[in-house]
């Protein structure tokens, strides 16, 4: 059954804040900054904006406890912005990308015409990323209490995100053979990208095979040019409904396919999670439309960890189960490859923005300007019609085809 919201809801207007490591400057001052320019870029006023969507509200990695501070929720965001034509606000459950699949579902349903979705992100000034909201500074981490599940997992070192994700690619690499020199071909094309993208935190810092490959390890296999880097920025996009499109500043991006994917991963082991979330999505996407991976001529993949491109490879049907590490070599994702992957840079070289990144890079090759802001290097990709966009890995994510033309 084709998505029901096809054509009926276009990105119009992108934005991105000052991004960089520990800015002095606060998380809600990064919100507005991206916010704003997403509204000037789709040629639209304050005054238009009656939907807002967010996620997180006011927990979860990169999101401290001061409302404006070290973080930005719906409720300070609209007296931020001073938006007094609200209809609609909404918190995504899971990722950025959920909070984009609410601002769609709520214009298809009539509820409003504009919606800005925004993602900030802080980054603690001490202490532990992702610890922001353990005390009323923002910084430092609570002791770690081993509960429930943990109790089998904490006392044999997996404790965080970098020890799980890489018992799932240690054993991804067993299974099928893959190798640490096959993964730096992709962190070194994301380095690539990253030079040509003035909002990349990496942009002025290139990377060898040779860097790659002696990098510290964090979680072996994983190194650190496999995670992806916390930031201080923010970014922000503007959906708008169908009949409100033309005459607006920028052509549009338009949202012809949708789907969507989440499981409790409490309750799977490590090596479970990434092909259940990215087998979800893509089963539930490619159900909504006549197009199929064929058909796009480049894919937008959160990438926290380097290892997700192969799980969302693999699950999004691009490739068989065990071929995505070979699927990624020869330039196959390079700008004239056979599937340009992340040409921003993705979030191991641009930042982690939490997947707002690589929505406002799909939405930019779509509307054929991933090169035309200043600072911009070469990396629009050639006769774009259909871009894939898939962030969210864990609990819940979204996806979505978007394309030049309705499709």
């Amino acid at each position: 059954m084709e998505f029901e919201g096809k054509n009926k809801v276009a990105i119009v207007g992108v934005g991105h804040s000052q991004v960089g490591r520990k800015l002095s400057r606060s998380v809600g001052a990064l919100a507005v900054e991206a916010s704003l320019r997403a509204i000037e870029d789709a040629g639209l006023t304050l005054k238009d904006i009656d939907g807002l969507a967010n996620y997180p509200q006011t927990t979860g990695a990169g999101v401290g406890p001061v409302p404006g501070v070290s973080s930005a929720p719906l409720q300070w965001m609209i007296e931020g912005l001073g938006i007094e034509t609200l209809r609609w606000w909404g918190n995504g459950g899971g990722n950025i990308s959920t909070a984009i699949a609410y601002g769609v579902n709520a214009i298809v349903s009539g509820q409003c015409n504009y919606v800005l979705v925004y993602r900030a992100m802080y980054q603690p000034r001490s202490g532990v990323f992702g610890s922001g909201s353990r005390n009323s500074l923002g910084d430092g981490q609570a002791a770690p209490r081993a509960r429930d599940e943990e109790a089998y997992l904490r006392p044999y070192g997996l404790t965080d995100a970098p020890t799980r994700f890489a018992s799932s690619y240690m054993r991804y690499m067993k299974m099928y053979g893959a190798k640490r020199e096959h993964m730096a071909t992709y962190a070194t094309t994301m380095r690539a990208y990253a030079l040509n993208n003035p909002n990349a935190v990496f942009r002025d810092q290139p990377m060898s095979y040779e860097d790659y490959m002696n990098a510290r390890m964090i979680a072996d296999p994983l190194c650190l040019f496999d995670c992806d880097m916390p930031v201080d920025g923010a970014g922000a996009i503007v959906l708008a409904r169908a009949d409100r499109v033309p005459g607006l500043a920028q052509k549009p991006a338009w949202v012809t396919a949708m789907g969507s994917g989440g499981f409790d991963w409490r309750s799977r082991p490590p090596e479970e999670w990434q092909f259940a979330s990215s087998g979800n999505l893509g089963r539930t996407l490619w159900a909504s439309t006549h197009l199929g991976p064929k058909d796009m001529d480049g894919a937008m993949f959160y990438d926290g960890f380097s290892p997700d491109i192969y799980w969302w490879l693999e699950g999004m049907e691009f490739v068989n189960t065990g071929q995505a590490f070979e699927f990624i070599q020869d330039g196959r994702i390079g700008l004239d490859g056979d599937l340009p992957i992340n040409t921003f840079g993705g979030q191991v070289s641009e930042g982690r923005l939490h997947g707002i990144g690589h929505w406002i890079e799909g939405v930019k090759q779509v509307q054929g300007r991933a090169d035309n802001l200043p600072g911009d290097g070469a990396r629009q990709i050639k006769d774009v019609e259909n871009i894939l966009v898939c962030t969210g890995m864990l609990g819940h994510g979204a996806g979505a085809v978007l394309s030049k033309d309705p499709r």
